[in-house]
């Protein structure tokens, strides 16, 4: 790897774009879910994963929890520990999309609207939360201790 790609990858520029980014992303998928928690819940109701009882408490907290998280991703603050709650939540769509899908359920995923007028999921179309996914570890990676990031990447 060339010293322009090192630098590009370790670059603090870098860092704030994708930032920007991330934190962009989820901001903006918080809104209509925080103004629409009632489409929503029965949105995750859809999934058939969690029991009725946190169906309306998940589908308060979590827009809430995904606008705080983009606004501290983008301010810069507590950088490692969102990225690493957003790589969860990441984790937790994905692992929910595909257990829908395996089950044959059709689903809007809710992911940034609640609209019944959206295309349903389909197994090609999780690359948007591996691409967000890819995007929140790299945020997790790029900010580790230096000396944890040389054991991790030492080719950087």
């Amino acid at each position: 790897m060339n010293r322009l790609s090192k630098y590009f990858l370790k670059s603090l520029w870098t860092q704030r774009f994708l930032r920007i980014i991330i934190g962009s992303i989820f901001i903006y998928a918080s809104f209509d879910k925080i103004i629409h928690p009632d489409r929503f819940a029965e949105i995750v109701m859809d999934y058939k994963i969690l029991p009725l009882g946190l169906v309306n408490i998940s589908a308060i907290w979590l827009p809430f929890l995904e606008l705080l998280l983009g606004l501290l991703i983008i301010k810069g603050t507590w950088i490692r520990p969102c990225s690493l709650l957003l790589i969860g939540i990441c984790l937790l769509f994905i692992g929910g999309i595909s257990y829908s899908l395996a089950k044959g359920i059709n689903l809007n995923c809710g992911c940034f609207t609640t609209s019944l007028n959206v295309k349903t999921r389909t197994w090609e179309s999780l690359w948007q939360e591996g691409l967000i996914l890819f995007g929140c570890i790299w945020l997790w990676a790029t900010t580790l201790k230096k000396k944890i990031n040389c054991i991790l990447f030492p080719h950087l």
